[in-house]
């Protein structure tokens, strides 16, 4: 993921740091739900993009997610809160909470 503003040609643009296109699963959960497995797409440091025409989400909600990260044969668990962003029928816009890590100035 690269830090910075995408300079998107997209008219109507609003995303602060570029999506990166992946393939990957994350494991979503709210309050008063169990974790679900969804496939997560258009990953950025600030928001993710969860596939699914039912995913039961509603705008606003808060939820946990988890990434499963194999990192040098270990599966590491990477977790986030996140709110919901929109929801369509494609699946649902997730905006991550929390402070951005910035890189270390030399």
């Amino acid at each position: 993921m690269s830090a910075g503003r995408d300079h998107s040609t997209r008219a109507g643009e609003r995303r602060l740091l570029q999506r990166n296109a992946v393939a990957t699963h994350v494991y979503l959960s709210g309050r008063t739900q169990r974790p679900r497995r969804f496939k997560a797409s258009n990953l950025s440091a600030l928001g993710v993009f969860i596939e699914g025409a039912d995913t039961g989400l509603e705008t606003g909600q808060v939820v946990n997610l988890v990434f499963p990260v194999p990192v040098a044969g270990i599966v590491r668990l990477h977790r986030k809160k996140a709110v919901v962003a929109h929801v369509s029928a494609r699946g649902a816009g997730l905006m991550m909470q929390g402070r951005l890590r910035r890189p270390r100035q030399a």
